[in-house]
Order: structure tokens, then sequence, then C-alpha cells
């Protein structure tokens, strides 16, 4: 004799109704934690925020020193993981293409390398932060 099933009643229970799902491959990707690219963007993000912290403090004291500071600061690690990012971002993030243009995209718009940090746009990034 075959055992009587007991319907579930799912409206009560503590998971909500879903209007997406998330694949298993993506499950499984995740589990690897973040993609390269984004951990390699907020490291190149902390590192400039750091820098441009620096620069600033240099500004509250005087224009020239803030110039100096800017001069002699050690950009390349800086701008070694800013090309790193350039070579591999698109193939990371598995850019699409423009069918018109033949352009990779990003968010619907021509993707642009990053420019590499000079010592004039660290400090333009600083006086901008500083509010000049």
């Amino acid at each position: 004799m075959a055992a009587k099933r007991k319907r579930i009643d799912t409206e009560g229970t503590a998971a909500p109704v879903r209007n997406f799902t998330i694949p298993l491959a993506e499950r499984i990707r995740a589990l690897g934690g973040p993609p390269a690219y984004v951990v390699r963007k907020k490291r190149i993000e902390d590192l400039t925020d750091k820098l441009v912290l620096r620069v600033v403090e240099a500004l509250d004291v005087s224009d020239a020193r803030a110039e100096a500071l800017a001069e002699v600061l050690d950009l390349a690690p800086l701008n070694k993981l800013i090309d790193t990012h350039n070579r591999y971002y698109p193939a990371e993030a598995n850019l699409p293409l423009s069918p018109v243009t033949g352009e990779m995209l990003e968010r619907g718009e021509p993707w642009r390398p990053m420019a590499p940090m000079t010592p004039e746009s660290l400090l333009a990034l600083a006086r901008e932060a500083r509010g000049d």
C-alpha cells in the first residue's frame, strides 16, 4: 500500500516567493569569490585614495609642497595595477561588442581603458577632493 503524501503549504513559510532564479553555473562561480577584475579595481581605488589623501594633506600646507609631493610619490605600483586592469578587464568581464562599431561596450557605452596616473592627474584629484 502506497504511503499518502502530505501536502506542504508554502504560503506561510519563511522563504518568500522570488521573481528571479540564479542558475546553478552562477551559484558555483560565486563560490570562488568576487571576480579578479572587481578585486583589482578595488585595489586601484584604495591605492588612489591613499595617494590623494597624502597630497590633500600637503595642499593644506602649501601648493608648492603638494606639487613637490605629487612629483616624488611612487606611482609605479598603481600604474601597474591600472595596466593589468586595462589588459584583462574586457575578457574577464566578458564585455559585449557593438554590432555597429565593433567596439567593446560597458553598460551600453564604448569601453575606454583607464588612464595611467600622473603627478598632474594626482594633483587634480587632490584639488577636486579638497574642493578647490
